[in-house]
């Protein structure tokens, strides 16, 4: 509603922060990369809608105690070496949050992932090759990703670290930040979550 305030946790461009926003709710868009702040800054002006941009670190929300009723991190969680770095991450959301007031996070689900794990993979699009190497621990369930991204404006490699959840591990998780689950969704449509399945 309008009275509502949100922060979006590690908002990337701002796809979903400039969805609220557009809703009526006044949010606070938060990421380290001060790039895709940039383009978020750009699209909101291209839509004429208020979203306050915030740079700042997940671990150390730049925002006062209870000052939002919602805060969302879609795609943005276990992206850090350590599992401390998790934790943290998920007391600082509980931290900005005011009573009652709720978090809604997007995560991938590790199972699948395990069971069908590929070591590389490779597409082609529009002249641009991607290459992606994998490994994966088990303690804790962690994948790396080694990309390779070739094309007519270059060459880049990257690694992606990310740790890989079952809806158990982060129920835990979210329990020890103060949380209480509300419910475990397959999707933003609310279909039911099959731990074996579910992306």
């Amino acid at each position: 509603s309008p009275a509502s305030r949100a922060i979006d946790i590690g908002c990337g461009h701002g796809r979903h922060a400039l969805a609220l926003a557009e809703r009526g709710a006044e949010v606070i868009g938060v990421d380290s990369a001060a790039a895709l702040l940039n383009r978020a800054r750009h699209l909101a002006m291209e839509l004429r809608t208020p979203v306050r941009w915030i740079r700042g670190d997940m671990r150390h929300l730049p925002c006062r105690s209870e000052c939002a009723n919602a805060a969302i991190l879609m795609d943005a969680f276990g992206f850090f070496d350590t599992e401390e770095e998790h934790e943290t991450v998920l007391h600082e959301a509980a931290r900005v949050l005011t009573t009652g007031g709720r978090l809604v996070m997007k995560v991938v689900n590790g199972g699948p992932i395990f069971q069908a794990f590929r070591e590389t993979e490779r597409e082609e699009r529009d002249g641009v090759v991607i290459s992606v190497a994998s490994t994966l621990a088990t303690d804790p369930p962690r994948m790396t990703q080694r990309i390779s991204v070739s094309g007519t404006r270059g060459h880049g490699e990257y690694e992606r670290r990310q740790r890989l959840y079952g809806a158990d591990d982060l129920s835990a998780a979210l329990e020890r930040a103060g949380f209480a689950i509300v419910g475990v969704f397959a999707g933003p449509d609310g279909a039911p979550f099959e731990p074996p399945t579910s992306p």
